[in-house]
């Protein structure tokens, strides 16, 4: 009897890197099966979204997920690989046959109002599904910016989703990834590489750029950029902006087209194509001052609390984490309710996030955390 993966295939024309994505995600525990039965299976996929497929009698596989790339998609001929998941992950008990029920005597009773997707979904899962939903918003700004030839900064307070926003970005779209994250130690020899006599030791810059240069696809993620030395972020300012080929042929270098350059005196001159190595930085809204000139070569994107993930919770919890975010972006505290926090909750109503944030903020600032704790009591809330 086919699986239910060999159903969907019958049914849908199958992308072969969507497939070998959904196979990642299976091999990782990343389906969680919430309803199956001969008719339908439903399950959350990675930790967030919502996805179904039924089996009708006499009718064709109908499979929905509420992921982007699904619902903007060309889904009706190419599931997405949060389906393909599911139908892999089912597929190891093949659905029975469902035969039509005889006709009833007496007309039965209408069946009762379907009960939302949502509410068969532990609260957990239903605020990671919401953070989900805010990084795959961040996740189609951060591309935008890059198909439109830009390097996108990510400015946004700690927890907030940059760094995952990137990584799933660089993983949905089957590109190479180098990240380094910032240090007020490095130096131009950690950023690019260093060279001896003896050892040849290449950093985050001369690994992307060989890649580069060898054909391959690939994003470097330079994250926590404001806590880069003058130094390091005096050596970014050549890498973010393109270099004519006609200028980089001059320079002896074999070059068809625009490229990346950057320099170190322990290393040498590195290249790769522009169109190769796409670049994303990423800091929080302190730190080292930043260069006017670095950001007139990038796209600053503002990266703030998602309301949808704020109204998975009761209203003065929400308010208490909207005023945490609030206070931040206006220089007040030092961090808000991050993401993390948020997905340990396990009721609309569960205070003890703010518990737990408080003892952290108490650490790095406690004048900040009895002003905080004020507001919220303000609010309704004792902790």
């Amino acid at each position: 009897m086919p699986t239910l993966y060999d159903q969907l295939a019958q049914t849908y024309a199958v992308e072969v890197k969507r497939a070998d994505r959904a196979k990642e995600i299976v091999a990782h525990g990343g389906v969680t099966v919430t309803h199956l039965d001969a008719a339908c299976v439903r399950a959350v996929i990675s930790g967030h979204y919502a996805v179904e497929i039924a089996s009708p009698v006499g009718g064709p596989i109908i499979a929905q997920c509420d992921c982007p790339d699904y619902q903007h998609g060309q889904h009706r001929m190419r599931p997405c690989k949060h389906i393909l998941a599911l139908a892999l992950e089912a597929s190891g008990q093949p659905l029975p046959v469902v035969l039509p029920d005889p006709d009833p005597i007496f007309d039965p009773l209408p069946d009762p109002d379907p009960v939302p997707l949502s509410s068969e979904i532990p609260f957990r899962e239903q605020v990671r599904r919401a953070i989900g939903r805010a990084i795959d918003v961040l996740s189609a700004q951060v591309y935008t910016a890059l198909a439109a030839g830009e390097v996108p900064f990510l400015i946004g307070p700690t927890g907030c989703g940059k760094t995952s926003a990137v990584r799933a970005l660089a993983l949905d779209r089957g590109w190479g990834f180098e990240e380094i994250t910032g240090s007020a130690s490095w130096a131009d020899a950690d950023l690019v590489g260093l060279r001896t006599d003896h050892m040849e030791l290449p950093g985050v810059f001369a690994r992307a750029f060989q890649r580069g240069r060898n054909g391959e696809e690939l994003l470097l993620f330079l994250d926590e950029a404001t806590r880069f030395n003058i130094r390091a972020m005096d050596l970014l300012m050549r890498p973010l902006q393109a270099t004519p080929a006609a200028i980089a042929r001059s320079m002896g270098l074999p070059a068809q087209g625009e490229v990346r350059l950057v320099e170190a005196p322990l290393w040498g001159l590195e290249w790769a194509p522009l169109e190769k190595v796409r670049l994303v930085l990423a800091a929080n809204p302190w730190g080292a001052a930043i260069d006017p000139a670095l950001i007139r070569r990038v796209w600053p994107i503002r990266v703030e609390l998602d309301t949808a993930v704020a109204s998975c919770f009761d209203n003065r919890l929400a308010d208490a984490i909207t005023a945490s975010w609030s206070a931040v972006a206006n220089g007040e505290l030092p961090l808000p309710v991050e993401y993390q926090g948020l997905s340990s909750a396990a009721h609309p109503g569960d205070t003890s996030i703010l518990t737990a944030y408080l003892l952290r903020l108490s650490v790095i600032d406690p004048a900040a955390a009895e002003g905080f704790r004020t507001i919220v009591k303000g609010i309704g809330i004792n902790i």
